[in-house]
């Protein structure tokens, strides 16, 4: 999972029905759906946890977004009728609930509507799929060590490239260490330090990474040479207003956990690549996700990364030198 928690904050609040692109991304599933011939199932489970929704299919559908409000049924003041509204979406056909205005807050019914795209887009992203479509891909096992050591990022960022992230940690790790300068919007860039060391001096970290409030977003993202726009902007509705501000970036990417989408629609509004991830395990997938204290790493093990470009950016190939 790519995208780190995400606090409302500063953050304009999510839009209960769905921004343009991912209404494009739904009409091209349906598309491909009748074109294949393949039934899509309906609900089979919503799970909630900080940070998280997962949302899973009858035919083994699997699809996870950021969801940044409460846990229904872990605070006091929760009502029963929220968890009612939230089973009241089991057996409901996913290619179906998008389009409804269901019975939830806004931050509910955003972070589950990207769940269930992200489901129904699983059968399509593997890289033979993506290929047959004119883009270009690249797939790995997550966590394999050669990723690891020589990050898919580093063939699209340049070491003097100015590189900003439209948001909190997105999971492209080591980011500093391949561009000159590494900005990031947060909604709390004067919080206490996430380090400290102590030595003959002592200094607060991150040291390598500048932080930003999202009063500054648009100079930040106007002066970036690479934008990166994580997938919570899909859930709070930031994502055209970043999308604009990043249009003097040479490349400009959706990155998380919540971008398993099939990148048609993103490629026609101008998003150069997409970093995401696919499950392949779904029954082993969920019982991590509800049972693991720490699942990220353990996520990891039922899933394989990807990063999709398209066609036209011939100047960055993204293919693995292995």
């Amino acid at each position: 999972m790519n995208d780190a928690r995400y606090r409302c904050g500063a953050v304009q609040e999510p839009v209960v029905s769905l921004l343009p692109v991912l209404e494009a991304t739904l009409s091209r599933l349906r598309q491909m759906y009748s074109e294949r011939q393949i039934r899509p199932g309906a609900v089979d489970r919503i799970c909630i946890r900080p940070g998280w929704i997962a949302v899973t299919g009858t035919t083994m559908e699997c699809g996870i977004a950021p969801y940044y409000g409460d846990v229904p049924g872990r605070g006091p003041d929760t009502p029963a009728q929220v968890l009612k509204q939230v089973q009241s979406l089991v057996g409901m056909p996913l290619l179906v609930l998008p389009d409804l205005k269901l019975s939830l807050n806004a931050v509910l019914d955003s972070s589950v509507k990207l769940a269930v795209l992200c489901a129904l887009s699983q059968p399509f992203l593997g890289c033979p799929s993506i290929r047959k479509t004119g883009w270009q891909a690249e797939c790995w096992r997550a966590g394999d060590p050669f990723i690891q050591d020589n990050p898919v990022l580093s063939r699209l960022i340049r070491p003097d490239d100015i590189v900003a992230v439209a948001g909190p940690h997105t999971g492209c790790r080591g980011l500093w260490e391949i561009c000159r300068e590494l900005h990031m919007l947060t909604p709390d860039p004067a919080t206490e330090p996430e380090a400290l060391e102590v030595s003959a001096n002592v200094s607060a970290g991150p040291t390598r990474i500048h932080r930003h409030s999202f009063e500054d977003q648009q100079e930040v993202l106007g002066n970036a040479d690479v934008v990166l726009l994580p997938s919570s902007t899909l859930v709070n509705g930031t994502f055209e207003r970043f999308l604009g501000y990043a249009k003097n970036a040479r490349l400009t990417g959706l990155v998380g956990t919540g971008a398993s989408l099939v990148p048609d629609a993103f490629f026609s509004r101008g998003i150069d690549f997409i970093q995401s991830c696919r499950t392949i395990d779904t029954r082993r997938f969920i019982d991590t996700f509800m049972n693991d204290p720490d699942p990220v790493p353990g996520l990891c093990n039922f899933q394989k990364e990807y990063l999709f470009a398209r066609q036209d950016r011939r100047s960055s190939p993204i293919r693995c030198p292995r």
